[in-house]
């Protein structure tokens, strides 16, 4: 409908209706929460809203009613208990979910509490904007720090370490994960789907490692580390994993971390360090940028699209003399 106010100006009312998918719409109305998260008494009262707040984040938002529904439960049922009133205004508004967060996920271990803000939040932000014109507040957010890499003295008493261990699974997993990590920079999500046949002897001895996934590439691997990778591969079939054959989700973020924490004493800790894999990536990036090599060999290497991801290196590269930066600027007699 449209009508004139006072000031002469067009004004608009309207109206639209949105169709969820079938399957969407049947989740949406079947979902129950378990007893301990809403209490069934209070769930028969704040069922409609917690609905139609689903419907309106499923419908606008990221996330679907499998992830959504429970975090919005829990807000209702704590927007309730606190007597605020059942609007979505007051409900999604950033302040009350934030409230939420921290009084009323108190009994929620850590990392379930992060992950209920994150969709809180953006639901919050898709449905606000989308109903209500409301704009999310602007996050300011520092810039990660980047890990440092290792010093030349603890690369060699890793590289020890790997070859000191018990057995000869524990050798060779140890071994690979640090000459794919230090001498390839092949970060966990490229490194876990190494298979023996990927890991070829080139010429002039040089070993070269094929990366399938989100970014495939052939990589040279460094001449220190070479050799032992090579000595290694030897020992595994074709259409094996090189690293944690027996590892049965490849998915997994964490089966580099979990091999190194099922041996406290043995694996992955001396003297107080830990191995880390993004670690060793940083030290390959940092050797290849501190002798020279041009950016665009690096990039190709490592998967990396831009030289911006490249500037959070800086800190760590080596400082130039500045008589050795005067000649290199000056360049070379034609």
């Amino acid at each position: 409908m449209i009508d004139t106010d006072t000031s002469g100006r067009l004004t608009g009312h309207l109206s639209w209706a949105l169709r969820l998918e079938v399957a969407v719409s049947n989740r949406l109305v079947a979902y129950t929460p378990k007893a301990e998260t809403v209490p069934p008494a209070q769930w028969r009262r704040i069922a409609p809203v917690v609905r139609s707040l689903g419907f309106m984040a499923v419908a606008a938002g990221p996330y679907g009613p499998d992830v959504v529904m429970t975090p919005l439960a829990r807000l209702v049922a704590w927007v309730e208990a606190q007597g605020l009133p059942l609007d979505p205004s007051v409900i999604l508004d950033q302040s009350t979910v934030e409230r939420f967060i921290l009084v009323g996920c108190r009994d929620m271990a850590a990392n379930s509490r992060r992950t209920c803000s994150s969709q809180l939040r953006r639901a919050s932000e898709a449905l606000l904007l989308d109903q209500l014109g409301q704009h999310p507040p602007i996050r300011l957010k520092a810039t990660a720090a980047p890990v440092a890499p290792y010093p030349p003295a603890e690369i060699a008493y890793w590289l020890i370490w790997a070859q000191s261990l018990p057995t000869s699974a524990q050798r060779r997993n140890a071994c690979l994960l640090f000459c794919l990590g230090v001498g390839c920079g092949l970060a966990v999500e490229d490194l876990v789907y190494v298979q023996g046949r990927d890991i070829l002897a080139g010429p002039t001895g040089r070993a070269l490692v094929k990366v399938h996934g989100r970014r495939p590439r052939t990589v040279v691997c460094r001449y220190a580390y070479e050799e032992l990778l090579l000595a290694e591969a030897a020992h595994i079939p074709a259409d094996a994993y090189a690293f944690r054959p027996d590892w049965q989700d490849r998915t997994s973020k964490h089966i580099a971390s979990d091999w190194l924490a099922r041996y406290p004493r043995i694996i992955g800790r001396c003297d107080g360090a830990v191995l880390q894999t993004q670690r060793l990536r940083t030290t390959w990036l940092v050797d290849l940028l501190n002798a020279g090599i041009p950016l665009k060999v690096i990039l190709k290497a490592s998967g990396l699209g831009t030289l911006h991801s490249l500037s959070r290196y800086l800190v760590f590269l080596h400082d130039v003399p500045e008589a050795e930066a005067s000649d290199l600027l000056r360049g070379a007699a034609a």
